[in-house]
């Protein structure tokens, strides 16, 4: 049984903003929230295709053997375009961090920042970007 309750219209018309306000952020969601591509494994927070999509093509847009080197991409749907990127034990190599940030620059157009994770203390973040001239 389902329960009316009578709202006063100005809470009403709250409530409706609210649901037509989530509904037009809504996007196309995949049926999983991660799956492994070219040995990379690749998450959204909150299954967002793009998002999916989006990570596929950095894995696609860097060079063969820095795409190997990389354990997980994850993006944070709640930030937008914020990646956190782990690479395999023992593969970090300092030129990583740019083959990264410039494939996700070629993939997205830019980004909200970028969290490198390595062992030996070789992580580092990339602050955001979105292609412009410095």
């Amino acid at each position: 049984m389902v329960e009316y309750i009578d709202l006063p219209p100005e809470a009403a018309k709250l409530i409706q903003r609210q649901y037509d306000i989530d509904r037009a952020d809504a996007v196309p969601k995949a049926p999983v929230s991660c799956f492994r591509y070219r040995g990379v494994q690749i998450e959204s927070r909150r299954a967002v295709m793009a998002e999916l999509d989006t990570m596929r093509r950095i894995i696609d847009a860097m060079p063969e053997l820095m795409a190997r080197r990389l354990e997980t991409i994850w993006c944070d749907s709640n930030a937008g375009a914020c990646y956190t990127v782990t690479i395999q034990p023992g593969l970090f190599v300092p030129d990583l961090r740019w083959a990264i940030a410039d494939a996700v620059i070629e993939a997205g157009g830019g980004h909200n920042g970028i969290m490198i994770e390595a062992d030996g203390g070789n992580g580092c973040n990339i602050d955001p970007n979105w292609g412009e001239p410095c």
